[in-house]
């Protein structure tokens, strides 16, 4: 069909937009197949981000002017994803600049970690030229973060400091990388480069202990009208912190319920941390192969039991492969977590990481019954599935590829938990059990979420709840709240996410041609973007509106 003025003006705007946006976000580039940018770091001196400043501004302008009645149905979303995305990004450049506060968002451990996990043209340049730009980049870092070091918040430098550790060892050991050695004619002969990198880290480091901790003292608090721009115009749910909090109370008191009723039928007591207890005793050694090969063996076995059952389609081209997770990451992820594949990797190969167990306490994490829901939620018909299934989509652009929206991805893996119990494959009590008490940590994150954004909560006082309610350690709980207190409203996202595919399930199954292969596939057929879009743009306006009055009401 031939295209009208105005859907070609915005496919032009688009093209222009992202050519010179790519050039401030090279890791963004080479994670969709855009080549050229492998070499590069993320650049950030003032003329970079006068001019990101200014091109977002130019974008917003230009897209003021399209007719939006005008475009077809997949530029009208394309076009809302790209304003929204546009705003935000202007709003935080200008409002909280990230230079003089994030010491985490200098460290170049993902620039380099995806040249090694993601297919990559001439790596051999490539991860020469990005680790040699290591020393300059993070000596520049510093002229910014010492501007304004009583703003920075000390738990994000903490974390930096953390980051900066394990990548001097990371970067150290390069020449050992199965991929390095697997491109490389002689590794060694980089060794050099590989130890300039992490001396650099090394000194980055001390820096941020000996420098910024003791004048660190801000907030990261986000703030209430941020909270509410990003609730509205990243994941599009129209609601307020107000009404999203009111959710997860009662969402976390119902499963607090459910949870009692549900170890009382086990054990005959409502003794949760007993029973927890109990369950996690139950898991596979920790020596050698015997855990990754649990979880090998459990996610092959979820595989099965959705091809079986035929519950959403398996994309005929993927791969899935569980390794231990990276040393540089493990700080970030005590148990387990997923990477996906980059967009136009031919063999759609993604990652289950899997952090070697450290202490009696983190083996017990890896109980057979949480290893079974981890699976369903990483790989199938999680987040592995999802994701592939995203990058194969034949209407795919870079507007849903650039902004996906935790509504949709990690409540489509919250939502495969409880589907899979209801199929059969989690069928055990205490996998009900588990699932039950991962909800009510879900539930929690909600209230969490909006408590350290809008109202001042601290991360002692957050961590203490978490270790009350969920039985947590104190580590355990302040990882977990690391995360939070950098991503505002993606903590939320599980149990929102989860609660509305449920409300729209319930509502679709009332046809009488309901198909649940085919609500699946639908489901999933957008892209990651924002649940609320998806929901509009394949079931309907009236469907949206009946699952949120349905959540939020």
């Amino acid at each position: 069909m031939q295209k009208n003025i105005t859907q070609a003006t915005f496919d032009s705007l688009q093209k222009q937009y992202y050519s010179a946006w790519f050039r401030f976000h090279p890791e963004a580039a080479v994670h969709v197949g855009v080549v050229g940018y492998e070499e590069c770091l993320t650049p950030f001196g003032d003329e970079d981000i006068g001019a990101l400043i200014s091109l977002n501004q130019k974008i917003i302008f230009s897209l003021d002017e399209i007719t939006t009645s005008e475009l077809s149905a997949n530029q009208k979303l394309d076009f809302s994803i790209l304003y929204n995305a546009a705003s935000i990004e202007l709003h935080e450049l200008i409002e909280r600049d990230w230079r003089f506060l994030m010491p985490q968002k200098y460290l170049p451990l993902e620039a380099v970690h995806q040249l090694l996990s993601r297919p990559v043209e001439n790596i051999h340049k490539a991860l020469k030229h990005r680790l040699e730009s290591v020393p300059e980049h993070l000596r520049s870092a510093r002229n910014y973060l010492t501007q304004q070091p009583q703003n920075i918040p000390a738990n994000w430098v903490e974390d930096a400091i953390l980051g900066a550790s394990t990548g001097a060892v990371y970067f150290r050991d390069l020449s050992r990388h199965p991929v390095v050695i697997q491109k490389f004619k002689n590794p060694s002969r980089l060794q050099p480069v590989f130890d300039a990198a992490a001396h650099a880290m090394e000194d980055f480091e001390k820096f941020l202990r000996n420098t910024i901790l003791p004048q660190a003292e801000g907030t990261f608090s986000c703030g209430e009208r941020h909270f509410n721009t990003l609730l509205n115009n990243w994941h599009c749910l129209e609601i307020d912190a107000k009404k999203l909090y009111s959710f997860g109370e009662k969402l976390f008191n119902k499963t607090q319920k459910e949870l009692q009723v549900a170890c009382e039928k086990l054990t005959g007591s409502d003794n949760i941390a007993e029973q927890l207890a109990i369950i996690r005793q139950q898991h596979p050694p920790a020596k050698g192969e015997h855990l990754m090969n649990a979880y090998r063996k459990r996610m092959q076995a979820a595989h099965d039991f959705v091809a079986d059952k035929s519950l959403v389609t398996i994309p005929q081209t993927q791969a899935l492969k569980v390794m231990e997770t990276p040393l540089f990451l493990r700080h970030e992820i005590p148990f387990a977590a997923y990477e996906e594949p980059a967009y136009k990797d031919p063999q759609q190969q993604g990652y289950y990481y899997v952090t070697p167990v450290k202490s009696e306490g983190h083996l017990l994490e890896h109980n057979w019954a949480s290893i079974d829901l981890t699976c369903v939620h990483e790989a199938f018909p999680g987040h592995h599935l999802q994701f592939v299934t995203a990058n194969t989509n034949p209407e795919n652009s870079l507007p849903r590829l650039l902004n996906s929206s935790a509504t949709l991805y990690e409540g489509w893996a919250l939502y495969c938990e409880n589907m899979m119990q209801e199929e059969g494959f989690l069928n055990k009590p205490e996998h009900h059990f588990i699932m039950l008490r991962d909800r009510l940590w879900r539930a929690l994150r909600v209230m969490l979420d909006v408590e350290l954004h809008t109202q001042n909560l601290s991360i002692d006082k957050a961590a203490q709840r978490m270790c009350d309610e969920l039985g947590f350690s104190i580590d355990q709980a302040k990882a977990d709240l690391s995360w939070y207190s950098q991503s505002p409203t993606v903590p939320m996202s599980y149990a929102v996410g989860w609660a509305l595919i449920k409300a729209l399930r319930e509502d679709e199954s009332k046809k009488s041609d309901f198909s649940l292969k085919q609500f699946h596939d639908r489901l999933l057929s957008v892209g990651s973007c924002a649940l609320p879009l998806v929901i509009k743009f394949e079931f309907g306006d009236e469907a949206w509106k009946k699952a949120s009055e349905k959540v939020f009401s």
